[in-house]
């Protein structure tokens, strides 16, 4: 997994940062001062995450007959989507992304979080925050919009930022 941190014009000191994310990449941007828009901060990817299961080893699933006699048959799901090759890569990314969120936090770079990303994705980085730096999530955006033109990932970031999203 690659991380990247880029350098702000935006002025020294806390800021909150506007997290855009789905299981497998996220970027970290904050609210440029004095002007309209963001400035990207912080990336992170993980191409393991997005690569299909077969590709990193899985087999492909069981197949499944209803009942005695039946003609038809249906594949069978893993219980733990997370036991796959490709859920560790996803659940490996994210709980990354939470620590390296965890730590800018706690050491005062970043004053609060926005954080738009699928629900899923949203729910368990929020999960993977420790309890006491909650608080620090501001809002919250269950879409994922990483792959967004520039400038709707700016207007839906800024709608989030006035608690419309």
């Amino acid at each position: 997994m690659a991380s990247h941190a880029a350098e702000s014009p935006a002025d020294p000191g806390p800021h909150p940062w506007f997290i855009v994310a789905n299981a497998s990449r996220a970027r970290a941007f904050r609210r440029r001062i004095g002007n309209t828009g963001y400035d990207a901060v912080r990336e992170w990817d993980s191409p393991d995450a997005r690569t299909s299961s077969a590709a990193l080893g899985e087999d492909r699933p069981g197949r499944l007959f209803a009942a005695a006699g039946a003609t038809q048959r249906s594949g069978i799901d893993p219980e733990d989507a997370d036991a796959t090759p490709k859920g560790q890569a996803q659940r490996d990314f994210l709980h990354q992304l939470a620590d390296d969120l965890t730590a800018a936090i706690r050491g005062g770079a970043v004053s609060a979080l926005f954080l738009a990303a699928p629900a899923p994705v949203l729910h368990r980085l929020r999960d993977l925050l420790p309890q006491e730096l909650r608080p620090a999530i501001r809002g919250e955006h269950a879409a994922d919009i990483t792959q967004h033109p520039t400038a709707d990932v700016f207007h839906r970031l800024e709608a989030l930022r006035r608690g419309e999203a």
